[in-house]
């Protein structure tokens, strides 16, 4: 008995945490500085400065410099207009 209470309150902190890293994510309106639809490596620096892990060369799918919405949106898989 002792180790269900255990595993489920294990469970319910592994939920809690994702959901934190989640709201930490910054939104992609916020952090588009000059407003052109695209993040630059420098706009990218408030999301990793929030926490965001990835790099801002693994999310740039076409090499463009820049990160599209939908680049972006990976890091929640969703849309994060």
């Amino acid at each position: 008995m002792k180790a269900g209470k255990i595993f489920l309150l294990a469970g319910m902190l592994a939920l809690s945490s994702g959901a934190a890293y989640a709201a930490e994510v910054p939104k992609f309106k916020d952090i588009d500085a000059d407003g052109n639809k695209s993040l630059n490596e420098d706009e990218f620096g408030k999301a990793t400065e929030a926490g965001v892990k990835k790099k801002f060369s693994e999310l740039d799918q076409n090499k463009d410099g820049a990160l599209s919405i939908n680049e972006y949106s990976v890091l929640l898989d969703e849309d994060c207009e």
